[in-house]
């Protein structure tokens, strides 16, 4: 701060500030109100996401209840609600259990159709678990080349085990049984005690 500031008296100081405000206070009013709106518009936005994550969740539990009362007739409300939600994580849990009502009937093709859709999902983690259950009901409709390749597509390193002993299945049903044997042993090499025994069945039946 200079001494000519300094020296000034208190009346000569206030004149500076108000002609300094008169000539800077309307930016800094225009960036203090910004800043506000940013902030109150950030909080807006956080509220209205929670308060919509609330209630979808309550819609979900709410259908699902009514759904497991009787699949079959309450499909129609499962399929609204996914719709509905079609962004959120919600949608993908209802193509899930869409999914496992329809194995459970023994409706693979059902399952793989609620299961194509759920690999949609915007969540990695829901992807992957769409992915290997999609892997699954191909294994089962006998459409091997497109289990395999939808495997493939999981990049998770928690998920190789699983992978490699699934697509080790995979193999032993196309008779490939070399890459079976292969897929199992880099399975094994990664596995817990536990599954490395289940491995070894595997293996042994090879």
């Amino acid at each position: 701060m200079s001494n000519e500031y300094l020296n000034k008296t208190e009346e000569q100081q206030f004149e500076d500030a108000k002609n300094w405000f008169k000539e800077n206070g309307t930016p800094i009013l225009v960036a203090i109100i910004l800043a506000s709106a940013a902030s109150f518009g950030w909080n807006f936005w956080k509220n209205h996401q929670l308060q919509t994550a609330q209630q979808t969740s309550a819609t979900y539990q709410s259908v699902m209840e009514t759904y497991l009362q009787d699949p079959s007739k309450n499909q129609p409300l499962v399929e609204k609600f996914i719709v509905d939600n079609k962004d959120s994580s919600y949608a993908t849990f209802a193509e899930f259990e869409t999914a496992k009502q329809a194995v459970e009937k023994g409706d693979f093709v059902a399952a793989k159709t609620a299961l194509q859709s759920a690999v949609k999902s915007s969540d990695p983690t829901l992807q992957t678990i769409a992915r290997f259950r999609l892997a699954q009901i191909d294994y089962q409709l006998k459409a091997y080349d497109e289990a395999l390749a939808t495997l493939a597509q999981i990049q998770d390193p928690s998920w190789q085990v699983r992978k490699q002993v699934l697509s080790g299945d995979i193999l032993v049903a196309k008779g490939d049984i070399d890459a079976a044997k292969s897929a199992y042993e880099s399975a094994k090499a990664n596995a817990q005690l536990q599954e490395q025994m289940l491995i070894d069945v595997r293996l042994n039946n090879l």
